[in-house]
C-alpha cells in the first residue's frame, strides 16, 4: 500500500504523456533526432496509392506488423 500513497495526486493523461515524453526524449541526443527527422522528411514520398478497402484492412489487421 506504500505505492498507493505516492499516486494520491491523479495525473491527467496529458500530464502523464508529457512526463513520459520528457523521460524518453531528453536533451541528450536531441540534435541527432532532429537531424534524422529532417533527413527523413526530405526523402521522396511513396508513389503508390492504396484503395480504401486495403487501407481499412491494414488498419484493422492485428498481425500486420508480422508480415
Amino acid at each position: 500500500m506504500i505505492g498507493m500513497a505516492k499516486r494520491a495526486q491523479k495525473e491527467t493523461p496529458k500530464e502523464k504523456l508529457a512526463e513520459l515524453k520528457a523521460k524518453h526524449f531528453g536533451p541528450r541526443g536531441r540534435k541527432l533526432r532532429i537531424a534524422k527527422a529532417l533527413e527523413t522528411l526530405k526523402r521522396p514520398a511513396p508513389t503508390f496509392r492504396l484503395d480504401r478497402d486495403t487501407v481499412k484492412w491494414i488498419a484493422q489487421d492485428a498481425d500486420i506488423e508480422h508480415l
